[in-house]
């Protein structure tokens, strides 16, 4: 899976094996911004990328923002996004929009239209993310109706999706446990969680 995903991320993983500059944006809500974390997934990755490839200069910049809706993340597009032209751009919503009660054909149209932007501006390369299991039983189910609308968008757009949702539990399946990689009482990834959404994004360069 991850081989068919690479294509997404061609031009900018050549540009850092060649050494050039590259410029990735990390955008969505509390799960990119690193909630009650020292460190966030866009900071281990940050950090594998370099170590794999000393000769480039990578600039990740985080622009998640607690409690952002993807109406919010699409009101504040051009200077969180499209001000940086970057070569890479993950986007990570989904969550809020499930629990504040945005609709799914709501969600669906702000993500299209977030891509349709940034292709229109930047033209950078995309990868849609989805996010974690809740731990929250009455959100954990509805979320998944989220995360699928997310995974039909990336199809429908023919951009990278990143199934962080299938990558938690099939570590979850094989013994490890669920709370073992989540803040207690906030339903939001601690470090060892967040070190699994940066390997599966590194697993593409």
């Amino acid at each position: 899976m991850n081989e068919e995903l690479r294509k997404y991320v061609e031009r900018t993983r050549r540009d850092i094996e060649s050494g050039a500059d590259a410029t990735i944006v990390c955008f969505g809500d509390s799960i990119t911004a690193g909630y009650a974390v020292r460190r966030g997934f866009p900071s281990f990755l940050l950090e594998s990328l370099r170590q794999r490839f000393p000769d480039s200069k990578i600039e990740m910049i985080n622009s998640g923002i607690s409690g952002d809706t993807s109406q919010d993340g699409l009101s504040r597009l051009d200077w969180a996004v499209l001000s940086y032209e970057p070569d890479l751009v993950t986007i990570n919503f989904g969550i809020n929009d499930c629990v504040l009660g945005l609709s799914l054909e709501e969600f669906e149209m702000n993500l299209v239209e977030m891509v349709r932007r940034i292709r229109a501006g930047p033209d950078s390369e995309i990868l849609l993310l989805s996010s974690q299991p809740l731990e929250s039983p009455p959100y954990d189910q509805r979320v998944l109706d989220y995360y699928q609308t997310v995974e039909r968008v990336a199809k429908e757009m023919n951009v990278g999706f990143v199934d962080v949702y299938g990558a938690w539990m099939k570590r979850v399946r094989v013994g490890m446990p669920l709370d073992s990689l989540i803040l207690p009482g906030l339903d939001h990834p601690n470090e060892a969680g967040y070190r699994i959404i940066a390997e599966e994004l590194m697993s593409l360069f």
